[in-house]
């Protein structure tokens, strides 16, 4: 099999080598497509993380910058960029598997006849050492066949089965200025209102407030500290 994995990015300096350097090693090619601006808004400070994708020295990194309107378009050039590949991998640049889970994706991939394949489910952490309790069985997209197409955020035109994988995702572990510029830019940006979330509930949080997710309150249910798997407890990924 000939695999690629795709990752999208702005404004994700902490994580975007972190995210590469733990990729699995029959990943043939790491497509980077790094937006010049956000999707929504403009940017106050400058984004470096097509800088540091450019220094890491790995010469499976394929590093584009430029301008999407969506998220999906942003994908969707991803996969053209991956035409005579049988898989991409579909991951975010906060977005981990542990290396058994690593193993049993390549397993599924080797043998399903599916066209896209979702995880069973993904741990979400938040702040500095908190995660989502329970864990979620969150359909998120995890691969594709290059022929796909990306319809709406990571949404795709196809059916799919299930891995046995879960994401470990470190969508709100984050600092306040990194959290801030996630819910001003992202796709859900005019989903909810963002400066009212951002006082009310991210400024405010203290362990034993729930429901705090900004547009599905109860995937955040209950934040419990986190005990990370050691290989990840090893990439230094909460913020400082």
């Amino acid at each position: 099999m000939k695999i690629s994995s795709m990752c999208i990015a702005y404004k994700e300096e902490r994580f975007i080598e972190k995210h590469l350097r733990h990729l699995p090693k029959w990943i043939d090619n790491k497509l980077v497509l790094i937006s010049r601006r956000p999707w929504f808004g403009e940017s106050a400070t400058e984004d470096k993380t097509y800088k540091i994708t450019t220094e890491i020295k790995d010469k499976a990194i394929i590093a584009t910058q430029n301008v999407w309107s969506t998220e999906h378009d942003q994908r969707n050039t991803a996969l053209e960029f991956s035409e005579y590949n049988d898989w991409v991998i579909v991951l975010d640049p906060d977005e981990f598997l542990t290396n058994k889970d690593w193993d049993k994706l390549y397993t599924h991939l080797s043998t399903t006849t599916s066209d896209a394949v979702i995880v069973e489910g993904q741990y979400t952490y938040w702040k500095n050492g908190y995660v989502a309790d329970p864990p979620k069985d969150y359909p998120q997209l995890i691969a594709v066949r290059p022929h796909v197409r990306f319809i709406d955020k990571r949404v795709v035109n196809s059916t799919f089965d299930i891995a046995p994988v879960w994401i470990h995702h470190f969508s709100w572990a984050r600092t306040d200025e990194e959290i801030w510029n996630k819910i001003s830019h992202y796709a859900h940006a005019n989903d909810f209102d963002v400066k009212a979330w951002y006082n009310n509930v991210w400024k405010q949080w203290k362990p034993g407030m729930k429901d705090v997710h900004p547009t599905s309150p109860n995937t955040l249910h209950e934040l419990i500290p986190a005990k990370l798997p050691p290989e990840l407890e090893r990439l230094r990924l909460w913020p400082k």
